[in-house]
């Protein structure tokens, strides 16, 4: 059958309205109010786990199942993310030449309510055309932007999706089938303390030290499929005392494991190295810094096979529209790490957004049209594949 046509009007207002509910990291309960609000004209199934008291927030994931309707297709999966980055918290929308920006004091919120819009409409478009699928499950996760907390917390033992489709993307025309496993380690220095006017020599700091590690570190772009990074830095009480106390939090990023492990050691070593040249001897004892080191795999590589369901389904689809699907390699993190690696094949397509995590983050309403239709387009060939 042809695919349905979204309603536009219907879809920029939900879009509004999402992105003026206030959703930052673990603090989405309002957002899945809503969703269930909507959803509730559907009559379809909608549960939460427990993800938010597992993770300190007020709200878990968000689950939705629509059985199959005329159609011997296999389940698939569709997942956003309700969380937003900072500054989220009263963004005012508007719409100027078929654009949707905020007033550039805060985020939009396209990352990721462009994503929820796009299911929600194709969820409603699918409905009130009577259209042929398989069942359809949905999540709309929480906590992505603090390290894929919501996705990592799901139980994916219940879900009956043959493969998921992730809208977190930017390009329409596009299938991400390929990103990093991911490093991130909390660092902390203990400098020795003196006064920093009368006996500086007494003392040894925690920013020289750091300073110095930093100074010796590879970092940035490493290679084509690696990066490293130092995020945040917290040191010093005050001027007049030699710091004694540092803590940093730092990346690395590759699609070699093998690479990954040898700049997270490098990193550590630039530390320890450090650390021996400040090391020194003051009235006959010798003093030291410390240095103290956390490292968490964020998220494992994932490298979806370009002849996968997931891909083929996402690739034709698009091409049904006139979109030139091509497969995208990424530096980034994504829900499609998690569920690939819990076993459920999966890849991120685009939904429009646009300058995301910064104040001119954007979206044109046509993209968000063409979001939905691709979606209703990987139901309608899901559907032919299985005939």
């Amino acid at each position: 059958m042809s695919i349905p046509t979204p309603n536009m009007d219907r879809l920029v207002k939900t879009f509004f309205d999402l992105v003026q509910i206030d959703s930052p990291s673990k603090q989405e309960s309002a957002v899945a109010d809503y969703i269930e609000k909507v959803l509730a004209t559907l009559g379809v199934k909608t549960w939460r786990d427990d993800a938010g008291g597992k993770i300190g927030g007020n709200c878990g994931n968000l689950h939705v199942r629509v059985p199959a309707r005329n159609s011997s297709a296999p389940a698939i999966l569709f997942s956003a993310h309700m969380d937003c980055v900072m500054p989220c918290m009263s963004v005012k929308p508007r719409l100027e030449n078929g654009v949707i920006r905020s007033d550039g004091t805060t985020v939009l919120g396209a990352d990721d309510k462009a994503g929820i819009v796009t299911i929600i409409e194709m969820l409603r478009c699918a409905h009130e055309a009577g259209m042929p699928h398989g069942p359809i499950e949905v999540i709309f996760d929480v906590s992505e932007e603090t390290g894929l907390l919501g996705a990592n917390q799901i139980d994916l033992s219940s879900v009956q999706a043959k493969c998921a489709f992730i809208l977190d993307g930017e390009e329409l025309d596009r299938v991400v089938y390929r990103s990093p496993s991911a490093n991130r380690m909390a660092y902390e220095i203990d400098g020795v303390a003196a006064h920093a006017g009368m006996y500086p020599e007494r003392g040894v700091s925690a920013i020289e030290v750091f300073a110095e590690a930093v100074s010796r570190m590879k970092l940035g772009r490493l290679d084509p499929d690696s990066t490293a990074n130092i995020g945040t830095v917290n040191a010093g009480r005050a001027t007049n005392i030699v710091a004694d106390k540092l803590t940093s939090t730092a990346e690395a990023r590759s699609h070699s494991n093998d690479v990954l492990e040898t700049q997270t050691r490098h990193m550590a070593q630039c530390f320890h190295d450090a650390v021996k040249k400040y090391t020194k001897t003051v009235d006959g004892r010798t003093i030291a810094p410390v240095f103290r080191e956390k490292v968490k795999r964020e998220f494992n590589a994932m490298n979806m096979p370009l002849e996968s369901m997931a891909y083929k389904l996402a690739a034709e689809a698009g091409q049904t529209l006139g979109l030139d699907m091509k497969p995208m390699s990424i530096g980034g993190g994504t829900n499609a790490n998690v569920y690939n690696e819990k076993g459920l094949p999966s890849v991120v397509i685009g939904c429009g957004m646009k300058d995301e995590h910064t104040t001119s983050e954007h979206v044109y309403v046509k993209d968000l049209e063409t979001s939905v239709k691709l979606c209703l387009a990987i139901l309608n060939k899901n559907h032919e594949f299985s005939r």
